[in-house]
């Protein structure tokens, strides 16, 4: 475990507390990531529970039952991961936020979306 102070919260490296299909996940103000995990999937995380603070912990709610804030919750986390991963992993994002997330969009719409 380790605690990081900006933003606050607690990271545990496990491959077992993992929903299968993630290799990084936070639920407030913990995140879970696997022990081969990049910098740049701490980034994407943590970038989840700065929203978690912003929003006093009512974008779990929104993010649930909002398609259109469950975008905007991870263009955000997304573009802090690719700003750390650098433009080369662009396209593996935009699969990964097209289709993992019940968006409804193509893998050509996430890119422009993570790129402008």
């Amino acid at each position: 475990m380790k605690i990081y102070l900006h933003p606050l919260c607690l990271v545990f490296v496990t491959s077992r507390l993992l929903p299968a299909r993630f290799d990084g996940y936070s639920f407030g103000p913990v995140v879970l990531v696997r022990p081969d995990s990049s910098a740049a999937l701490l980034v994407h995380e943590q970038t989840h529970v700065r929203q978690f603070w912003r929003y006093l912990g009512l974008n779990g709610l929104l993010y649930e039952f909002s398609p259109n804030w469950r975008l905007r919750l991870e263009l955000e986390a997304y573009r802090a991961q690719l700003a750390v991963a650098g433009p080369a992993a662009a396209q593996g994002m935009a699969l990964s936020l097209a289709s993992n997330y019940g968006l409804d969009i193509t893998q050509e719409e996430a890119y422009r979306l993570l790129t402008t």
